[in-house]
């Protein structure tokens, strides 16, 4: 397990892609038609909800039933697990502030879903807000992510050799608890980070 250090927790606050400024759908739509993408992961309950909304289908999405640490609304949980009840459901653990390696499985198996042309539902007991991270590492070059920016509008970070290793590297700044879960990140980067 992998934890979150003050130095790093500045470094995550600001967008770790292009950001797209706005509230509401709009942000998200002008993100998804400016970019191509292989595969789309969504990172967020709110992200996910707009990016439904705006008739785009993430093929993964990663959620924690929260926004802003907060309770999500009943209706937008309502809505979303309407529009995603053909995706499969994936539950993962991680504490806030963390990546555990049972994250970094879970987000790979929904990977694997993805590329065999299926959907695949992330929920995570705790805070999915750092699986921008493995995620960025492990999904293929020329996918996408999105993530919520607070009180700013959405993220969109492009997968590419470049950004795998950027990501590895805040990664292994962590202070590591235990476990594998850098050796899987490595592992399954598609040999982009070495």
């Amino acid at each position: 397990m992998l934890k979150l250090t003050e130095e790093l927790r500045k470094i995550l606050s600001e967008p770790q892609g292009k950001l797209y400024e706005g509230e509401g759908v709009e942000p998200i739509r002008v993100a998804l038609s400016e970019i191509n993408f292989a595969i789309l992961a969504c990172v967020g309950d709110i992200v996910t909800y707009y990016a439904l909304k705006s008739q785009f289908k993430p093929d993964i999405v990663v959620i924690d039933g929260k926004s802003i640490r907060k309770s999500l609304n009943a209706d937008i949980k309502a809505e979303i697990d309407r529009m995603t009840s053909d995706y499969t459901t994936i539950e993962a653990k991680n504490p806030a502030g963390h990546v555990t390696e049972d994250l970094v499985e879970k987000l790979f198996e929904a990977i694997k879903i993805a590329k065999s042309g299926s959907k695949a539902k992330v929920f995570v007991e705790g805070e999915e807000d750092l699986a921008v991270m493995p995620l960025a590492i492990m999904l293929p070059k020329g996918s996408l992510i999105v993530y919520g920016q607070p009180r700013r509008g959405v993220v969109a970070v492009a997968v590419s050799r470049e950004k795998k290793v950027d990501m590895f590297d805040l990664v292994k700044r962590m202070e590591i608890l235990g476990g594998g879960t850098l050796d899987k990140l490595r592992r399954w980067s598609d040999g982009d980070i070495g």
